[in-house]
């Protein structure tokens, strides 16, 4: 009595340090998927690891409970038992998310979404995957039921015990291995999906009452999977090893019949316990020519475990075989009778059923056919409406494209129409000027030639008068040399101011070398404060970039690439780019350098770039240009 309170004790401990895990667990689960980051997640994966191996080790203690002879009441047991499973795979679902990487395969395969069909294959996929899993997990606590009877001298004693475990261990291999067969004809398309489901509610109920000795009576290994037709397929290796396990048992039967008279007694219990009903195939029954129903290709089905209930009142004894896998003896024609037509008329409705559910696939991919072929007519007729515009808009381009052109053609014309009329003005009143300069300076010779002879001829022509004439002549002479003097220093002064060669072109203006039509309100010349120096320390490293790759060959360009100099950036001639050290180089030499640098990518992000372990050769640096 004390063992028994101080069992409940440890199992109420136990309990309840599964509930304060489980909660835990669950605060810890819904942090991991509102986590900001990737590194926050991947805090909180490792905590939820940690507290689903502190529920591990507790699982186990109850799975050596429920394994356990002392424990009676064992449906709490089982219920924490699968609340630690349900968390193990909610943690192995976030685990799987947490190690996929967002590009990998897996992680773009995930966000595509799947057609019907293949969402359908893949849910029958994983629903075998969760049956072979329980099926597992039945094998280990078999096995480990096997290992508890045998030890010391329970191997004697409880034989009789290892073998029906044998039994129910070698039919649960049996149906992973032809689950696992299965698996891979839905994943090959060898067998539909909706042939799988024909066994669904067979393999389900067996996974319930495979423990009922009422289940097992009726239960037929070998038909069970008739109705996927596998026989008929041309499959490899999916029966192989289950019929290495059939004959294994069949050869255990076979000694365990021969050496030990235990096992009859048992049977004959079991018969005896079994006399006051009709033992039923559970499953598609045939009935034969006599009126018997024949068990050779039934599965079990829930049908059969109501049927057995409500026939046991009516018949009487009947002997049970001690195979593995037993057939019932002939049944009473009128039961026999029921059961046939009770499942006759299960396979009309499930055939009627399957035929409206084809007719309204039909009907479904029909519509979505229409619907499809609609949808492409649409998208054709706008794609068409959207070349057309698209043509109208590349005429109207090119013909605004002409009309500019022919218009920059006429004004060009008309400017240089001009420029012909302004230098053939000009011309000519050069050549004006340059007659009356020189009609000028012929007068003047002409005057001074004039007054010259006219004293020489007042000289001659009055000899009585001579004094007068040669005492008035030297004041004349002497005004004709000052008109000559005069003379030279404007024709001096003329040549001083003499037009040049660049008199004769035209004011130049500023040109842009990409024109496009802006509103005229747009500043259309550049402002000379981007020739002073000192506005380029203000402009920040982008604007700097920007004019140093689109304004080549000017002043700009010189100054940007000056002011980034400044700011300690190299002019790499190889890759044509930008470099700064992000940190000391590792390696220097007299040839190179080595370590992590900042780079300017112009060609693809317009951006800064960290380049680790990039080596700088001294030789494709540029210094010609001085800070």
């Amino acid at each position: 009595m004390s063992n028994q309170r101080k069992l409940q004790t440890e199992i109420d401990r136990v309990i309840k340090k599964v509930d304060e895990g489980v909660e835990l667990f669950d605060d810890i689960y819904e942090k991991v998927y509102s986590a900001d980051t990737q590194n926050q997640k991947e805090k909180y994966e490792t905590e939820l690891k940690k507290e689903i191996k502190k529920l591990q080790r507790l699982r186990d203690q109850i799975k050596s409970w429920i394994s356990g002879s002392e424990v009676k009441d064992k449906d709490q047991l089982l219920e924490y038992r699968r609340l630690i499973e349900t968390k193990m795979e909610a943690f192995k679902v976030v685990e799987k998310e947490t190690k996929t990487k967002t590009f990998s395969k897996e992680g773009l395969a995930r966000q595509e979404k799947l057609d019907p069909e293949e969402q359908k294959k893949a849910d029958t996929v994983n629903w075998i995957g969760e049956i072979i899993e329980q099926m597992n997990n039945m094998i280990d606590e078999k096995d480990l039921e096997i290992e508890q009877l045998s030890s010391g001298k329970g191997k004697k004693t409880n034989k009789n015990q290892i073998e029906e475990c044998n039994e129910h261990l070698a039919s649960h291999k049996f149906h992973v291995n032809k689950l696992e067969g299965i698996a891979r004809l839905v994943r090959n398309d060898r067998i539909s999906a909706e042939t799988v489901d024909l066994v669904k509610e067979d393999l389900e109920y067996y996974v319930e009452s495979h423990g009922e000795d009422d289940y097992m009576m009726g239960y037929d290994e070998e038909g069970f999977y008739e109705e996927l037709g596998l026989d008929d397929l041309d499959v490899v290796n999916v029966d192989r090893v289950t019929q290495a396990s059939v004959s294994s048992k069949k050869k255990d039967d076979d000694a365990s019949s021969a050496t030990s008279g235990s096992k009859k007694e048992k049977h004959s219990k079991k018969s005896s316990t079994a006399s006051s009903m009709i033992p039923l195939t559970i499953g598609r029954a045939k009935v034969s020519k006599k009126g018997s129903i024949s068990s050779n290709e039934a599965t079990p089905t829930k049908i059969g475990r109501a049927s057995s209930s409500t026939a046991s009142s009516s018949a009487g004894p009947a002997p049970v075989a001690p195979a593995p896998t037993p057939k019932a003896p002939a049944a009473p024609a009128g039961g026999g009778a029921s059961m046939a037509a009770v499942l006759k008329r299960e396979s009309e409705e499930r055939q009627k059923a399957a035929l409206q559910a084809q007719q309204q696939e039909q009907a479904r991919q029909a519509e979505l056919l229409r619907q499809q072929q609609l949808k492409q007519q649409q998208e054709a007729q706008r794609l068409q409406q959207q070349q057309e515009v698209l043509r109208q808009q590349q005429q109207q381009a090119a013909q605004a494209e002409a009309l500019k052109r022919q218009q920059a053609q006429q004004l060009l014309e008309q400017q240089r129409q001009q420029q012909a009329v302004q230098q053939d003005a000009a011309a000519k009143q050069k050549l004006l000027q340059q007659q009356a300069t020189r009609q000028q300076a012929q007068a003047q010779q002409q005057n001074v030639l004039n007054v010259g002879l006219s004293g020489l001829s007042l000289g001659n022509a009055v000899g009585s008068n001579a004094p007068s004439a040669i005492s008035s002549g030297p004041s004349q002479l002497a005004g004709g040399k000052d008109a000559t003097e005069r003379y030279l220093s404007a024709l001096n002064d003329s040549f001083m101011q003499i037009p040049t060669g660049a008199d004769n072109e035209r004011q130049k203006s500023y040109t842009p070398r990409n024109p496009y039509p802006c509103p005229p309100c747009y500043p259309s010349v550049p402002s000379p404060i981007f020739d002073n120096p000192a506005v380029f320390e203000k402009l920040g490293t982008d604007a700097l970039f920007f004019i140093f790759y689109y304004a080549q060959g000017t002043h700009q360009q010189y100054l940007a690439a000056k002011e980034l100099k400044k700011q300690s950036w190299r002019y790499h001639k190889k890759y044509m780019t930008w470099f700064q050290r992000h940190e000391e180089p590792t390696v220097t030499t007299d040839e190179y350098e080595q370590g992590t640098y900042i780079y300017f990518d112009y060609e693809t992000g317009w951006g800064q770039r960290i380049k680790q372990d990039f080596r700088f050769e001294y030789s494709f640096l540029e210094d010609s240009l001085s800070v």
